[in-house]
């Protein structure tokens, strides 16, 4: 069944501006977004990114201390360490995860998010 498909397309210079300035206007937009907007396929958007050196990056959350939290801090430090005197197998009991995060803003998970840099 030939004819069906998209056609052939042309990395032309209008195509290409279309993909970086969809990209440049919003970085955490997926590639196959920006395929249907300029009805290119999605093999062109990719390869047209990859050729300006623009890759798709994890967003990694970091936590931004003040000075009002070192007592806080210490004061769970202190806590903790009394747990396990009292039971050395406190630490067994409390679970870690990643999944989340946990802030002041409230909860996110960036586990799917990219965006390109």
């Amino acid at each position: 069944m030939h004819g069906t498909g998209l056609g052939r397309s042309v990395r032309t210079p209008h195509v290409v501006e279309d993909i970086l300035q969809g990209v440049g206007d919003r970085p955490d937009i997926g590639t196959r977004e920006v395929s249907r907007a300029i009805n290119v396929p999605h093999s062109i958007v990719w390869r047209e990114l990859w050729d300006e050196g623009l890759h798709p990056y994890h967003v990694q959350k970091v936590q931004a201390l003040t000075p009002a939290d070192y007592a806080p801090r210490v004061e769970f430090a202190r806590w903790f360490l009394q747990q396990l005197a009292a039971q050395p197998d406190f630490s067994t009991h409390v679970l870690f995860t990643d999944e989340s995060t946990f802030t002041r803003e409230g909860i996110s998970n960036t586990h799917n998010l990219h965006v390109f840099f």
